[in-house]
C-alpha cells in the first residue's frame, strides 16, 4: 500500500482479521494481529485510521503487488467535494486491499 513517499508498506492479509489469527479490540476495525500469516507483523494493531492522511496530502494512493504484478490508484483532481479544510485527516486505505475515497457532505 502506497499513501505517500514516506507512507508505504506491506499489509497484513485478511485472513490476519480471522479470529485465531487476530483479536477485535474496542471496534471492530481495530485488530490485533496475534498470528498473522506473515510473522513480521505479530504484535501490530491493524486498523483504517493508522493509514489516514491530511487532505492537503492526499492526491493519489493506492495498492501495488509484485505477484502478480498489478496495482491501482486512487487519484483526486481536486479538492472541492472536500470538507474540513486542508489538515483535515481522512482515509485512505484498508485491508483486503481496500482503497477509500471518503466524501463528506454537509447536513
Amino acid at each position: 500500500m502506497a499513501i505517500a513517499d514516506n507512507k508505504q508498506r506491506y499489509m497484513p492479509l485478511p485472513d490476519d482479521r480471522l479470529p485465531g489469527r487476530g483479536e477485535e479490540l474496542a471496534y471492530p476495525e481495530a485488530v490485533l494481529l496475534v498470528n498473522p500469516v506473515e510473522p513480521q507483523f505479530k504484535g501490530e494493531v491493524d486498523d483504517k485510521y493508522e493509514y489516514s492522511i491530511e487532505n492537503k496530502d492526499n492526491g493519489v494512493h493506492g495498492w501495488i503487488c509484485f505477484d502478480p504484478p498489478v496495482g491501482f490508484w486512487q487519484i483526486c483532481p481536486s479538492n472541492e467535494f472536500r470538507t474540513g479544510g486542508p489538515t483535515k485527516q481522512d482515509l485512505t486505505s484498508h485491508v483486503n486491499p481496500t482503497t477509500l475515497a471518503v466524501c463528506d457532505f454537509p447536513h
